[in-house]
C-alpha cells in the first residue's frame, strides 16, 4: 500500500506504507513517542515511553525517503553516543541511566541467532552495538541497520531495528539484566544519515504482554516530522522606539508558541542588545513595542512540539494506530533591518 500524504500543520508530504508483517493493533500501548532533529552530519533521535505502559519488545525507526544513509564504516568505528533510561524492576523499580558509545560491531560480535530473532531474516547492511553501562555492569544492545526494499521503501530508505529483552522474565530465561524496562533513549549519530529538508521519520513499536510474550497486535506507529523553520520581521517607527512585528513559519506554515527574541541597538554602530521576548500566536505572527532602537534583528526559538495533523494524515494509510506525532524544534534568526 502506497499513499501520498499531505500534512497541513507542517506542509509536509511523505509516502507511507507499512510492511505486511505489522497487523492491526489494539490501543493499550499508548505512550511511545519519537522525536528527531538533524543538523548537518548530526542526527539526534529521542524515543520515550511511560513507566506505566507496556514493556517495549521491538522498535524499528525508518529514515525518511530522500535520506542518504552511509553504512560502510569499518568495524570498531564510533558512529554515535547513547544515553538511555530504564526502570530496574529487579531493583524495586529504581531508575537507572545507561550511557555509552555506539560502535560498528566486529564480525562475530552478534550471533546469527540474535540477528535472526530480531530482524526476522532480513539481512542487515551494518550491525552496531550500543555499549551501555549501568551500575558497573555492561549491557550491550545490538542495533541492526537494514536498507528497505520493495513496498517497504515507502516508509523510508533504511531502518534501525532494536529488540529488547522482557523485564519480567528471569535473566537465565532470556530476560533483561536488572529487569530493565525501557523508558527512553537519546541517540546522537554522526556521519550516517544525510539531512532532508522536509520529511517524516517513522517509528514502529511492538510491546510485550506480561511474561515476555510479544504482543504483535499492540503495534503502533509514531511519526516525527522534520522541516525547516524561518522568521520574517520588520519595524515601524513609534516615537524613539518601534513596533517590531513578523511571523515564524515551519515549512511555510505558521508556528505558534515560538519564543521570539528582539535584539537591537540605537544608531548604526555597536553591539546588539536583547530588548525583550515575545511569543508567537497560533498562526505564527508576533508584534511588540520596543522603547528604543533603530536597527533590529529577531531570533526565533521553537521547541519540538506535538503535530496532530501528521497522524490525521497518516492514519488512513496505516494498518496500525498512529500516535503521538511530533515535529522538530529549530532556532533561526533574521537579517538586520532598520525601522521605517
Amino acid at each position: 500500500m502506497r499513499k501520498r500524504i499531505s500534512i497541513a500543520a507542517a506542509a509536509l508530504a511523505v509516502v507511507v506504507a507499512v510492511p505486511a508483517v505489522v497487523i492491526a493493533a489494539t490501543t493499550a500501548y499508548t505512550t511511545p513517542t519519537l522525536r528527531v532533529t538533524q543538523a548537518g552530519a548530526l542526527t539526534k533521535i529521542s524515543a520515550v515511553s511511560a513507566p506505566a505502559d507496556d514493556s517495549t519488545a521491538r522498535a524499528s525507526i525508518y529514515a525518511p525517503a530522500g535520506s542518504t544513509v552511509t553504512l560502510d564504516q569499518a568495524p570498531g568505528t564510533v558512529v554515535g553516543q547513547i544515553t538511555a533510561r530504564v526502570s530496574a524492576l529487579a531493583l524495586g523499580g529504581a531508575l537507572l541511566p545507561l550511557t555509552g558509545p555506539i560502535v560498528v560491531a566486529p564480525p562475530g560480535a552478534v550471533t546469527t541467532e540474535q540477528q535472526l530473532a530480531c530482524t526476522g531474516g532480513e539481512t542487515p547492511a551494518a550491525i552496531w552495538i550500543a555499549q551501555m553501562e549501568a551500575a558497573g555492569q555492561q549491557i550491550p544492545l545490538p542495533v541492526f541497520m537494514v536498507r528497505t526494499s520493495a513496498a517497504e521503501t515507502a516508509l523510508g530508505v533504511a531502518k534501525m531495528i532494536v529488540c529488547l529483552p522482557p523485564p519480567d522474565v528471569p535473566v537465565e530465561q532470556g530476560g533483561a539484566t536488572f529487569g530493565a524496562k525501557f523508558l527512553g533513549a537519546d541517540l546522537a549519530v554522526r556521519g550516517v544519515f544525510g539531512p532532508v529538508q522536509t520529511g517524516a521519520w517513522i517509528g514502529i513499536w511492538t510491546p510485550y504482554l506480561p511474561g515476555g510474550q510479544v504482543n504483535a497486535a499492540g503495534t503502533v506507529a509514531t511519526p516525527a516530522a522534520v522541516a525547516p523553520g524561518a522568521v520574517t520581521a520588520k519595524a515601524k517607527r513609534k516615537g524613539k522606539g518601534a513596533v517590531v512585528s513578523g511571523r515564524v513559519t515551519q515549512a511555510g506554515q505558521g508556528r505558534g508558541a515560538a519564543t521570539v527574541q528582539i535584539w537591537g541597538r540605537v544608531g548604526n554602530k555597536g553591539a546588539l542588545k536583547r530588548f525583550k521576548n515575545v511569543k508567537t500566536k497560533a498562526n505564527g505572527t508576533f508584534a511588540t513595542n520596543v522603547a528604543r532602537g533603530d536597527v533590529f534583528r529577531v531570533r526565533a526559538i521553537a521547541a519540538p512540539a506535538p503535530a496532530p495533523p501528521l497522524c490525521q494524515a497518516l492514519s488512513a494509510g496505516l494498518p496500525v494506530p498512529c500516535i503521538n506525532p511530533t515535529v522538530n524544534g529549530f532556532t533561526v534568526q533574521s537579517k538586520l533591518f532598520r525601522k521605517k
